[in-house]
């Protein structure tokens, strides 16, 4: 009889039970002692053993009741989980027996799972390449990414998925049962690889989102490191250096020359889109006391070979995009206006917080981007914003929002990681006519201008290059682009730290995640272009 109740899947209880006894036991005793003689007189010194008892009584019924609420709800505990599933190593441990679930891509890859032969190690088949992503979870370093965000989910017990008096019966009597459940992300492990493939561990990031609805088809922060190998060491590593580091959402640089793709956008907006400058070689000087002038990068280029450039002359919106001449649309901005450039960073969501995952028990943030405060006749800060520079520092998520949005007709949606959260639109940043008309001029960059190296066939590449002055170093490398360009189905957004010019550093990946695109069916492949055509 004694052998059908006494069971490892009834130890836990019986123990709750015992202990429950002898703590009342006990405490009978204190209080049979602290009220024993109380009807007559009694000394000072029984009333000081009456209040030491009491004391005690108290003390033991705090202990009691504290370690009661970890008896009873303690598997609902992430923290209490984490703690018997690294330190409890009793066979019986009702820990051992609840099956994590397993982290995955859109198409079923598994990013991270329970091992097979120890459930309290995680395991990251993909290594570092979703290592910012997915995250770890570590009896040391604690956890990161979705695997932190989301943990009570994944574990089984968060309190959204069961009611409390289900999650209080598992908890007590099935909790072995409890299984957790799985989560599938919106990224495509094929591009991810691509990703890190073709950056190298080049320090930078990676991109790539669906514009219509926000899904995060990429997020590739470089370099990476490997969750399954943690080391004290990689966490002593400070500051930009840090692999620890997600420069996708988190890394904040100058845009350079792709912030030409908003300040355009607004020129349209307002009108502009018509607009001539004359563009000399020796610059142009905003129209404020101590302003230097800004020049074009052909400027410095002559000058290293003792030449003398001439400048563009006059010229258009369309061919200063395709140039990327600074001098054009440091003009443009002194036009367009400090207040008017402030009102279009707001409609594209500049200074705006995002988060990609809302999960069980935290989120993951993309940092926001900083837009300085212009004043009425800030015109020096104007000129510099325009042309992607001064105190202006974005994310590369924010450059990839800011080309899913000209891609989806004027329409920013939430950028999201998670599958089961909705589409939503959280900003209209222009009109759609305003768009279709800033593609056009993108389309012309890859034709005619600096982004020719991403004039993928039968793609009709929109995109914008950058090169972006660091405070220290080599100029940043950035590439933004978008296919096809009539209704595009991704953007993807390339950064290089230091890389030097967008063209030679950040576009050559892009152009491999176009193609690699192309074979995952997400954009048309060689031979639909052709049908197309």
């Amino acid at each position: 009889m004694l052998a059908r109740i006494i069971t490892p899947e009834n130890l836990p209880t019986i123990l709750f039970v015992a202990k429950f006894v002898f703590f009342g036991l006990f405490a009978l005793v204190l209080l049979f002692l602290l009220f024993a003689g109380s009807g007559g007189s009694a000394s000072p010194r029984f009333v000081i053993y009456r209040v030491t008892f009491f004391v005690i009584a108290l003390m033991f019924a705090g202990v009691f009741l504290y370690q009661a609420t970890w008896q009873v709800a303690g598997y609902a505990r992430p923290a209490f989980v984490n703690y018997q599933r690294f330190h409890d190593r009793r066979p019986e441990s009702p820990v051992r027996k609840m099956q994590r679930g397993t982290i995955r891509d859109r198409t079923g890859v598994i990013l991270a799972e329970d091992d097979e032969t120890d459930t309290s190690r995680r395991v990251y088949p993909s290594g570092a390449a979703f290592a910012h992503v997915v995250g770890y979870v570590d009896k040391i370093f604690g956890t990161a990414g979705v695997e932190g965000a989301d943990q009570p989910h994944i574990e089984g017990y968060d309190s959204k998925t069961e009611s409390r008096a289900e999650n209080f019966d598992l908890d007590r009597a099935k909790r072995g049962e409890v299984q957790g459940r799985d989560v599938r992300l919106t990224i495509d492990a094929r591009l991810q690889f691509t990703a890190m493939q073709l950056m190298q561990e080049r320090r930078g990031a990676v991109v790539v989102i669906k514009p219509d609805d926000g899904q995060i088809l990429a997020l590739l922060s470089s370099p990476s490191f490997d969750p399954n190998r943690l080391d004290p060491a990689l966490f002593a590593i400070k500051g930009e250096g840090s692999p620890l580091m997600n420069r996708a959402l988190h890394g904040l640089y100058p845009p350079g020359s792709t912030f030409k793709m908003l300040v355009t956008s607004a020129a349209i907006e307002r009108g502009l889109g018509g607009i001539e400058f004359d563009c000399p070689g020796g610059g142009y000087t905003p129209p404020v006391r101590g302003a230097r002038p800004i020049r074009d990068h052909e400027f410095y280029a002559y000058a290293k070979n003792g030449a003398v450039w001439p400048g563009f002359g006059r010229i258009g919106l369309d061919r200063a995009l395709a140039k990327s001449s600074n001098v054009f649309f440091a003009q443009l901005g002194v036009r367009i206006g400090p207040l008017a450039l402030l009102e279009a960073a707001g409609k594209f969501q500049i200074n705006q917080t995002n988060i990609l995952y809302e999960g069980s028990a935290g989120k993951i943030r993309a940092a926001a981007s900083e837009f300085p405060r212009l004043l009425e006749h800030d015109y020096g800060s104007a000129a510099q914003v325009a042309i992607g520079q001064g105190r202006l520092a974005v994310t590369p998520l924010q450059m990839a929002l800011v080309g899913a949005a000209i891609a989806n007709d004027g329409k920013m949606c939430r950028p999201r990681l998670d599958e089961r959260i909705p589409a939503s639109v959280m900003s209209v940043a222009m009109s759609p006519t305003s768009a279709a008309r800033v593609r056009s001029l993108l389309r012309n960059v890859v034709v005619n201008g600096t982004g020719r190296k991403a004039d993928v066939p039968g793609l009709d590449v929109c995109g914008k290059t950058g090169t972006a002055q660091a405070s220290k170093g080599d100029d940043h490398a950035w590439f933004v682009c978008m296919a096809p360009q009539a209704k595009p189905k991704i953007v993807i957004c390339v950064l290089v730290e230091h890389g030097g010019f967008g063209a030679e550093a950040a576009l050559p990946v892009a152009a491999g995640l176009l193609k690699k695109s192309q074979q995952c069916g997400w954009l048309p492949g060689p031979q639909d272009a052709q049908a197309a055509h």
